[in-house]
């Protein structure tokens, strides 16, 4: 259609308008949950953007794309410009049929709003050369929606994925939270319980990011599975100091479904010689080939990656799988409802966890 009309007409188009605002606007919202690590409220979202192929040297895919939106906004009035927005509307829509089919065939996901992005590139590929360019005041119309649209994902995300009752957190070994616990408030733990829950979680945590500091160590929950979780351990191993500082008593969750995946991966971090901390350093320097079939649960690629990086692994199932059998009880007396979770040795309790919360001098 665009090689048949070399040349947008110069008229606005309502049609294009409501497609370019939808393009605009989803570009925004993933770009905005992958860079305040904001969980997306719907099922699937997650394992699309942070995969290897959400973002390019840090910079999420989506932000690449805001500029050629914006573009087809922009009112021409010489050739060249009219040639650039018939490069920005071709290269979106062939941007978003490669992306659908990493997104379908080599990730086997969904994710609603990378779909709707594709969808609405491909509409205006079609429209923009037979009814002209969108509304110039559209850009900053889609600015002023784009930033309560993620807070309230935001609020209603933390409801939904910091909740071990929530869809992929259900756990038998963990019991289940009342309805009121499951919300993002921050938690808190009386002193009189405190003692008898750091005994517990002293005797089966892991040091995996420093030396534990008795007194001073908060206990962190991950879960291999958790996007966010492998994010903040990623963004660890970046800090310039560490190995040189403490850090947390980490306590690993893992569900029904996903327990031999985690159980796999913490047999390959038994598998190495050194220290806790550098048992773990050689395993999640690594975090680039296990990241996507972890998220996507795909035990036989991951299996099959760890077998080639690791190939000793298979020897310390057994201790990992009674390892994570001693870590589940003690999360028993975590208050804390989904992860990452981050518990302060002074009661408190959050779920937006950053490097600087975990390491310490």
């Amino acid at each position: 259609m665009i090689a048949a009309n070399p040349t947008l007409p110069s008229r606005t188009s309502s049609v294009a308008t409501v497609l370019v605002g939808l393009g605009l606007l989803t570009c925004i919202y993933l770009s905005a949950l992958k860079l305040l690590n904001v969980p997306c409220p719907l099922t699937g979202c997650g394992e699309i953007i942070n995969s290897r192929y959400g973002s390019i040297l840090g910079v999420p895919l989506p932000f690449f794309a805001v500029p050629l939106w914006v573009i087809l906004a922009l009112p021409t009035t010489r050739a060249w410009q009219n040639r650039v927005q018939l490069a920005s509307v071709a290269l979106l829509a062939l941007g978003g049929l490669v992306l659908m089919g990493v997104q379908f065939i080599v990730l086997r996901g969904f994710c609603p709003f990378c779909t709707l992005h594709a969808a609405a590139a491909l509409g205006a590929a079609f429209v923009l050369p037979m009814r002209g360019r969108a509304h110039s005041w559209l850009p900053s119309l889609v600015l002023v929606l784009a930033m309560p649209l993620v807070y309230a994902a935001k609020g209603l995300a933390l409801a939904q994925v910091h909740s071990w009752d929530g869809p992929g957190y259900a756990s038998v070994m963990i019991p289940k939270a009342s309805r009121d616990a499951r919300t993002s408030r921050p938690v808190n733990v009386p002193a009189s319980s405190m003692q008898s829950l750091e005994s517990t979680v002293d005797q089966a945590a892991f040091s995996w990011l420093g030396p534990v500091d008795a007194e001073r160590s908060p206990v962190l929950v991950i879960s291999f599975q958790c996007p966010h979780c492998l994010d903040l351990l990623g963004q660890c191993l970046k800090h310039p100091r560490f190995g040189s500082l403490k850090g947390p008593k980490v306590l690993l969750f893992t569900s029904s479904d996903n327990a031999a995946d985690s159980t796999a991966v913490l047999a390959a971090i038994l598998s190495q010689p050194g220290t806790p901390q550098q048992q773990f350093t050689a395993v999640f320097s690594q975090l680039g080939m296990l990241f996507d079939p972890l998220l996507t649960r795909d035990s036989k690629e991951l299996r099959a990656r760890l077998a080639v990086l690791f190939p000793h692994y298979t020897e310390k199932l057994a201790a990992a799988r009674e390892l994570l059998g001693a870590q589940s009880e003690a999360l028993k007396s975590v208050p804390g409802k989904g992860t990452p979770f981050l518990l302060q040795p002074n009661g408190s309790g959050k779920y937006d966890v950053s490097p600087e919360d975990v390491l310490f001098p």
